[in-house]
Protein backbone atom coordinates (compact mmCIF):
# COMPACT_ATOMS: atom_id res chain seq x y z
CA UNK A 1 0.00 0.00 0.00
CA UNK A 2 1.55 3.79 -0.87
CA UNK A 3 2.40 6.01 1.40
CA UNK A 4 -0.08 8.45 2.10
CA UNK A 5 0.62 12.19 0.55
CA UNK A 6 1.43 14.83 3.34
CA UNK A 7 0.49 18.38 2.07
CA UNK A 8 2.05 21.68 3.31
CA UNK A 9 -0.88 24.91 3.37
CA UNK A 10 1.45 25.87 0.14
CA UNK A 11 0.97 22.46 -1.51
CA UNK A 12 -3.04 22.24 -0.58
CA UNK A 13 -3.57 25.75 -2.58
CA UNK A 14 -2.03 24.84 -5.59
CA UNK A 15 -4.30 22.06 -5.95
CA UNK A 16 -7.06 24.43 -5.86
CA UNK A 17 -7.66 25.56 -9.37
CA UNK A 18 -7.98 22.07 -10.41
CA UNK A 19 -9.55 20.33 -7.73
CA UNK A 20 -12.37 23.40 -7.67
CA UNK A 21 -13.04 22.80 -11.80
CA UNK A 22 -13.63 19.37 -10.37
CA UNK A 23 -15.02 19.36 -7.37
CA UNK A 24 -18.03 22.03 -9.64
CA UNK A 25 -18.30 19.50 -12.19
CA UNK A 26 -19.23 16.70 -9.57
CA UNK A 27 -21.54 19.14 -7.24
CA UNK A 28 -23.25 19.75 -10.74
CA UNK A 29 -23.87 16.84 -11.72
CA UNK A 30 -24.94 15.35 -8.13
CA UNK A 31 -27.86 17.89 -8.38
CA UNK A 32 -28.74 16.97 -11.96
CA UNK A 33 -28.65 13.35 -10.54
CA UNK A 34 -31.06 14.39 -7.59
CA UNK A 35 -33.20 16.36 -9.25
CA UNK A 36 -33.54 13.40 -12.15
CA UNK A 37 -33.84 10.41 -9.88
CA UNK A 38 -36.90 8.14 -11.40
CA UNK A 39 -39.92 7.53 -9.46
CA UNK A 40 -40.09 4.01 -8.30
CA UNK A 41 -42.69 2.22 -9.99
CA UNK A 42 -44.18 -1.06 -9.24
CA UNK A 43 -44.26 -4.56 -11.55
CA UNK A 44 -46.76 -5.92 -9.43
CA UNK A 45 -48.33 -3.94 -6.99
CA UNK A 46 -50.06 -6.17 -4.81
CA UNK A 47 -47.05 -7.88 -4.09
CA UNK A 48 -44.90 -4.23 -3.87
CA UNK A 49 -42.07 -5.70 -6.46
CA UNK A 50 -40.38 -2.42 -7.68
CA UNK A 51 -40.34 -2.12 -11.61
CA UNK A 52 -36.05 -2.21 -11.91
CA UNK A 53 -35.49 -1.13 -15.48
CA UNK A 54 -32.06 0.01 -16.83
CA UNK A 55 -31.17 3.40 -15.88
CA UNK A 56 -31.19 5.96 -18.01
CA UNK A 57 -28.20 6.74 -20.20
CA UNK A 58 -28.16 10.12 -19.20
CA UNK A 59 -28.78 9.28 -15.80
CA UNK A 60 -25.69 6.35 -15.99
CA UNK A 61 -23.36 8.83 -17.95
CA UNK A 62 -23.46 11.36 -14.70
CA UNK A 63 -22.78 8.56 -12.01
CA UNK A 64 -19.67 7.63 -14.04
CA UNK A 65 -18.39 11.01 -14.37
CA UNK A 66 -18.60 11.57 -11.04
CA UNK A 67 -16.74 8.09 -10.24
CA UNK A 68 -14.34 9.48 -12.24
CA UNK A 69 -13.72 12.88 -10.45
CA UNK A 70 -14.26 10.81 -7.85
CA UNK A 71 -10.95 9.30 -8.51
CA UNK A 72 -8.91 11.96 -9.84
CA UNK A 73 -9.57 14.00 -6.52
CA UNK A 74 -8.13 10.65 -4.76
CA UNK A 75 -5.22 10.70 -7.20
CA UNK A 76 -4.01 13.94 -6.04
CA UNK A 77 -4.07 12.48 -2.14
CA UNK A 78 -7.26 14.91 -1.42
CA UNK A 79 -9.90 13.19 0.29
CA UNK A 80 -13.57 14.13 -0.73
CA UNK A 81 -15.70 14.35 2.60
CA UNK A 82 -18.77 16.11 1.17
CA UNK A 83 -19.87 16.56 -2.79
CA UNK A 84 -22.66 18.50 -2.36
CA UNK A 85 -20.55 21.13 -0.44
CA UNK A 86 -17.55 20.51 -2.33
CA UNK A 87 -15.93 19.77 1.39
CA UNK A 88 -12.10 18.55 0.99
CA UNK A 89 -9.70 17.22 3.68
CA UNK A 90 -5.48 16.74 3.13
CA UNK A 91 -3.38 15.11 5.18
CA UNK A 92 -1.13 16.85 6.74
CA UNK A 93 1.93 17.21 10.04
CA UNK A 94 1.00 20.19 12.15
CA UNK A 95 3.16 20.87 15.36
CA UNK A 96 4.14 17.29 15.04
CA UNK A 97 0.69 15.26 14.54
CA UNK A 98 -1.11 13.81 11.57
CA UNK A 99 -3.82 16.56 11.11
CA UNK A 100 -6.06 16.61 7.89
CA UNK A 101 -6.39 20.49 6.88
CA UNK A 102 -9.50 21.38 5.96
CA UNK A 103 -11.29 23.09 2.44
CA UNK A 104 -14.88 23.93 0.83
CA UNK A 105 -15.60 24.58 -2.86
CA UNK A 106 -15.75 28.82 -2.94
CA UNK A 107 -13.03 29.37 -0.01
CA UNK A 108 -10.24 31.22 -1.48
CA UNK A 109 -7.50 28.87 -0.06
CA UNK A 110 -6.92 26.46 2.78
CA UNK A 111 -7.17 28.11 6.22
CA UNK A 112 -8.39 25.58 8.51
CA UNK A 113 -7.37 22.60 9.93
CA UNK A 114 -8.87 20.04 12.40
CA UNK A 115 -7.76 16.96 14.51
CA UNK A 116 -7.72 12.99 12.33
CA UNK A 117 -11.21 12.16 14.23
CA UNK A 118 -12.68 15.83 14.49
CA UNK A 119 -13.67 16.54 11.19
CA UNK A 120 -15.43 19.97 10.47
CA UNK A 121 -17.21 21.00 13.50
CA UNK A 122 -13.76 21.05 14.61
CA UNK A 123 -12.00 22.95 12.51
CA UNK A 124 -9.68 25.41 13.42
CA UNK A 125 -8.33 28.55 12.00
CA UNK A 126 -4.26 27.86 10.56
CA UNK A 127 -2.24 30.43 12.61
CA UNK A 128 -0.36 32.45 10.55
CA UNK A 129 3.90 31.88 11.01
CA UNK A 130 5.17 34.14 8.09
CA UNK A 131 4.36 31.19 5.31
CA UNK A 132 4.25 27.44 6.33
CA UNK A 133 3.05 26.23 9.37
CA UNK A 134 5.75 23.59 11.53
CA UNK A 135 5.24 20.19 9.74
CA UNK A 136 6.77 19.02 12.92
CA UNK A 137 8.74 16.59 10.83
CA UNK A 138 9.83 14.99 6.93
CA UNK A 139 6.87 15.43 4.32
CA UNK A 140 5.78 12.37 2.29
Amino acid sequence: MPEEKLFTVGEANRTLPRLSRLLQSMRDRFRWLSSNRRAPSMMIKEFNVLNEGPVDRQYFAALVAIRRGMKEVESLGVQVKDIRTGLVDFPARLYGRNVLLCWRLGEEQVRFWHDLEAGFAGRQPIPDQGGEPDTGGERH
